[in-house]
């Protein structure tokens, strides 16, 4: 089968992620993925095109404009065309808005996987595309939830039941990430780096630096919990994106530029888990988070919030894990103090269990199930 995959990628984050994993599985199951790659005109390659093509997968890149205009639909469809695609997923609203009001014989069977909802609030650009992408959704084949949170979504109350599907994100495992990562040539992590996790007890965390993902209140409950238990520990966090600026301004405030570490984007962040001591997850918003599936694989001992799959995620295949209320810094504060005081021992998930249940393999398979059927 042909599968066409449409991502509007602003970097490598969990959805292009998990687009690339699926991606591979498919191809080693004799079918032929191609990445379409939607960015503004004129834009150079991306890292999420690189990464692509070091792995492989064949990527289209696709220069459009940002509003959703008939010359514009009629480009994408002459990509759906040209790579003779007999199945269009769309990978986040700009695919949805741009392909899924056309009639099916026009674009084709299309399926669209929604990776995380963020409700825009206000009046604003965000707001309007939300709003066409519901009404994409309602004449898309198929709709795609990455958690069984997410069935609840208003979006998704419009759609028959036959219409909308779960299937959980799934990773390779551990040895075989690993040895991707170095058949691809992707360097060690930074020396400094790891030496400044091997230098004192780290906690790590890994997210894009956005509002949602918490970590202006990771980093205040990181200092208070610190100074209360009066230890040594280092917070690295590892990511890029818009709010870095106010990130380092609150470090500052707060007297931490030697204990709280902004790495940037690495590839494979997950290899320092070797050496830090825990895991944190502040987000405020998750759909199935893939950092959290990579870190139960390390069995580092995991604090994290409430939301999206994560509870799902974590009574499932770890007793243990603390879990506290998003947004809610003395819990927050209160779990860190307790994981700083007795670091919990590694327990990595159970192979012939949720190793299986969250795999890239059994999650490509439930997606070639559901092309066949609108197909």
């Amino acid at each position: 089968m042909r599968i066409l995959h449409l991502i509007h990628s602003e970097g490598v984050y969990g959805a292009e992620r998990i687009l690339l994993y699926l991606a591979r599985e498919q191809q080693l199951r004799g079918h032929s993925p191609v990445i379409g790659s939607m960015r503004d005109p004129h834009t150079p390659q991306t890292d999420f095109e690189a990464l692509a093509a070091s792995m492989r997968l064949p990527v289209v890149p696709i220069r459009i404009a940002p509003r959703p205009t008939i010359p514009v639909v009629r480009h994408l469809l002459g990509v759906v065309r040209e790579t003779g695609a007999e199945v269009v997923h769309s990978h986040g609203y700009k695919g949805n808005i741009l392909l899924g009001p056309l009639p099916r014989r026009l674009r084709g069977p299309m399926l669209s996987t929604l990776h995380g909802w963020v409700t825009a609030r206000g009046v604003s650009a965000l707001r309007l595309y939300e709003l066409l992408d519901r009404l994409a959704l309602r004449r898309i084949d198929q709709v795609v939830v990455v958690t069984r949170a997410m069935l609840a979504l208003p979006a998704l109350r419009a759609l028959a039941p036959q219409r909308r599907r779960l299937i959980e994100n799934g990773i390779p495992d551990l040895a075989a990430r690993l040895e991707d990562l170095a058949a691809r040539g992707v360097p060690p992590l930074p020396p400094a780096l790891v030496a400044a996790v091997q230098d004192r007890p780290t906690l790590l965390a890994i997210g894009r630096l956005s509002p949602e993902k918490g970590f202006e209140l990771l980093i205040q409950a990181f200092a208070q919990a610190r100074a209360s238990t009066g230890s040594r520990y280092r917070l690295v966090v590892v990511g890029e994106g818009p709010e870095r600026d106010n990130l380092t301004r609150c470090i500052s405030a707060l007297g931490l530029q030697d204990d709280v570490l902004l790495a940037g984007f690495l590839e494979g962040p997950d290899r320092l888990l070797a050496q830090a001591v825990g895991f944190v997850m502040s987000s405020y918003t998750e759909g199935m988070p893939l950092v959290l599936l990579e870190a139960l694989q390390w069995g580092a001992p995991v604090v994290a919030t409430r939301v999206g799959a994560i509870p799902e995620i974590l009574e499932h295949s770890r007793a243990g894990a603390v879990m506290v209320p998003p947004h809610d810094l003395p819990a927050l504060r209160q779990a860190l103090g307790q994981l700083m005081a007795a670091p919990g021992k590694r327990q990595a998930i159970q192979p012939e269990a949720d190793g299986k249940r969250y795999s890239s393999g059994r999650m490509a398979e439930e997606y070639l199930s559901a092309y066949q059927a609108i197909t």
